[in-house]
């Protein structure tokens, strides 16, 4: 694996700071496999010979973006990503000098908890919408990270874009067909015109909105089905004197049912994360996968993901 195209510019990272990446990567899960603390030290060393911490782009900037970018660009790698992450934010603190400490006083502690990284975390993928460029390999970032750190009981936001995905694409109503007319026929009018333009977008968002929920339900299907189980949600809540909290709340779970307009909504029952949608979203898939009008690839995705979801349910049994 190549990663010194990320040094080529200074707001990147740096020789070393790749080459740290690099060995712990290639290495994860071998036999020859790097401890992590010592890459995260390594990879967060504040030695200033070559390159200094701070300026345009400073340190936490710089493996904020190497890590993102390594996630996004080599996917097979986010799993390994991830650990190095743990790895920094478990350090007690960061190796600096007296003076750096001065120096960066207010960046310090903020460089070990990788907050520029969390910030990219959230911002980049707001950015990165359905059927962009990496957008696939985000939600599978996500869902790796969601695998490694499962909630405890609330919703995090890992677990809302993994449920968000499943509502967007699964939830709202199918493409209108063309009529047998203006297949026979075509485009003879404005009105049959824009039918078919909107019939046409419709097919493309399934398409792309299908294959973007993929990675969600490959890598964490088993920590989204265990979420579906209300009853016992709600007895947690109420073991841990927390039937108040947000996420218990109906008003909660209604303004995230209905984030989509009314008239898109296919799903008709009750508001919370239930046994039932879960059964209502393998209906909806198992029904995308007969038809014909759709990307062969959407079609063979939806039938996996149906069969992904029964085996889910017989572990969790």
């Amino acid at each position: 694996m190549e990663l010194d195209f990320l040094s080529d510019t200074e707001d990147t990272s740096t020789p070393d700071e790749a080459s740290a990446l690099r060995d712990f990567v290639q290495a994860y899960n071998t036999t020859s496999a790097l401890a992590a603390e010592e890459t995260a030290r390594r990879l967060m060393s504040l030695n200033e010979d070559r390159v200094p911490c701070d300026g345009v782009f400073d340190k936490g900037q710089r493996i904020a973006w190497l890590l993102w970018d390594v996630g996004i660009y080599m996917p097979q790698h986010q799993v390994a990503v991830l650990v190095v992450i743990d790895a920094v934010m478990a350090l007690p603190r960061l190796d600096a000098t007296p003076e750096q400490e001065t120096r960066f006083a207010g960046k310090l502690e903020r460089w070990r908890k990788m907050e520029d990284f969390w910030d990219i975390w959230n911002d980049t993928y707001e950015s990165i919408g359905n059927g962009f460029p990496g957008h696939v390999r985000a939600n599978a970032f996500m869902a790796h990270y969601l695998l490694m750190h499962p909630p405890d009981l609330c919703y995090t936001l890992e677990l809302n874009r993994a449920i968000g995905q499943m509502m967007f694409a699964l939830e709202r109503h199918p493409w209108d067909y063309a009529t047998a007319e203006q297949k026979a026929t075509g485009i003879t009018s404005p009105i049959s015109l824009r039918s078919f333009m909107v019939h046409e977008a419709h097919i493309t968002m399934l398409n792309t909105n299908l294959h973007g929920l993929v990675p969600f339900l490959v890598i964490a299907g088993d920590i989204m089905y265990r979420y579906t189980d209300r009853e016992m949600l709600a007895r947690r809540f109420a073991e841990t004197h927390q039937e108040n909290h947000q996420h218990n709340s109906r008003e909660y779970w209604q303004w995230l049912h209905t984030s989509h307009p009314s008239q898109t909504r296919l799903w008709k029952g009750d508001v919370w994360l239930t046994r039932d949608r879960w059964a209502f979203w393998k209906e909806r898939l198992a029904w995308i996968s007969e038809q014909s009008e759709l990307l062969q690839r959407t079609r063979d995705e939806a039938n996996m993901l149906v069969q992904l979801m029964k085996e889910i349910e017989s572990r969790e049994a």
